[in-house]
């Protein structure tokens, strides 16, 4: 499958395009999308582990809400806009990683926090590709949308 996306109200069949989204999107989006809220969960969960120690990270937040704002249907066709946006995740990501490590966060619970990394001619390298941290990485269906339920609240 070369993507599925239910994103929004659009989804066709109330499902999840398949093939191309009914909002114009192709699978490449799709999976940009993926990898865009990918990180910005894994931001957010040093957000959390940030916000136990007292430690405040300036415009956090509102990185991560202009992140999801652009993964919802028809805001945002441009992929080299998302390629920008997801390295300026991963930035802020090992930035406050380090930060929490120095502050004295054992390295240990910060794992998995949005594991891929940007090499030096600027690609995404992940262990696999997008559909890896996609909603339908998660087999059980059951399980897939407790996931989604529990993201969304």
């Amino acid at each position: 499958m070369g993507m599925f996306c239910y994103q929004c109200q659009e989804t066709a069949g109330g499902k999840g395009c398949t093939k191309v989204g009914v909002c114009g999107k192709g699978g490449d989006l799709a999976n940009l999308q993926d990898l865009m809220i990918y990180a910005l969960k894994g931001i957010s969960v040093l957000g959390l582990k940030a916000d136990e120690i007292g430690y405040e990270e300036p415009k956090l937040d509102r990185f991560i809400i202009e992140g999801l704002f652009m993964t919802i249907t028809n805001a945002n066709f441009d992929k080299e806009r998302f390629f920008q946006k997801i390295r300026e995740a991963l930035k802020i990501r090992d930035k406050l990683k380090e930060t929490l490590i120095e502050k004295g966060v054992d390295s240990g619970e910060l794992k998995d926090t949005a594991i891929f990394t940007v090499n030096l001619n600027g690609e995404i390298i992940f262990k696999g590709d997008s559909k890896e941290v996609g909603v339908l990485s998660t087999k059980d269906e059951d399980i897939r949308k407790l996931r989604r339920i529990d993201f969304i609240c």
